[in-house]
């Protein structure tokens, strides 16, 4: 009996194995998260290290100024920016913007373009959110020439460079001291550099601004930063 369990733990593994490290995709995957392993090691310290995606999201929104702009950019099945709605409270308002017709182009891997699309179904959300439809070019200017606060809190949930650059185009003088930026897909997978941590690197160099990172995900994509001068 040990003989069989051991033989069937042992294809198991090696299964696993074929499937996940030896091949192409499972390399690269090691690679990226090697890499994002040296850059929270070299650029993250003093930053909280989590195991869950909504531990990063909880330490990071708990630290966001009481006054303020909370939105979510990518809001798909509603699940986060329900998160997002029940911590802050129902008497504050949360923006949730999606196109909800699924990624705009291919991101990587298995994620390509159309991908998330909901069939133009909209969630259920909480009372306090309210959803913005469309692509985020075609939303965000009617949305911010009528706000007259800056930014306590986004959750940047969109995975692309391009969508990325578009929130930070439209809302980068909105970004003061204490403002906090969650991202979804910040490293650990293949290709993360050219996503959404080029976009916000390209928004720290042009505005000068300053942060410090609040919490990581040492297992997975997300990472939360706070924007200090």
């Amino acid at each position: 009996m040990y003989a069989k369990l051991k033989t069937a733990a042992y294809q198991r593994l090696k299964w696993w194995m074929s499937e996940n490290v030896y091949n192409h995709e499972g390399a690269a995957r090691l690679v990226a998260f090697a890499e994002g392993a040296a850059y929270a090691a070299s650029n993250m310290k003093g930053a909280i290290a989590c195991d869950f995606k909504d531990d990063v999201m909880m330490r990071t929104l708990d630290l966001a100024p009481p006054e303020g702009l909370v939105l979510e950019f990518g809001v798909w099945n509603g699940a986060t920016v329900n998160m997002i709605a029940d911590r802050v409270g129902s008497s504050r308002q949360v923006h949730g913007f999606d196109s909800f017709e699924g990624l705009p182009e291919d991101w990587f891997g298995e994620y390509v373009k159309g991908m998330f699309h909901t069939g133009g179904k909209l969630p259920n959300v909480r009372p306090n959110v309210k959803l913005h439809a469309g692509w985020f070019e075609n939303t965000l200017p009617d949305f911010i020439s009528k706000q007259r606060e800056n930014i306590a809190f986004i959750h940047v949930d969109c995975d692309l460079y391009s969508s990325t650059k578009t929130i930070f185009d439209f809302l980068g003088d909105r970004l003061v001291p204490g403002s906090v930026i969650l991202f979804d897909e910040y490293f650990n997978y293949p290709g993360w550099r050219e996503h959404e941590y080029r976009a916000f690197h390209e928004l720290i160099e042009e505005r000068a601004l300053k942060y410090r990172w609040v919490a990581y995900n040492r297992r997975e994509y997300n990472a939360g930063v706070q924007i200090t001068n």
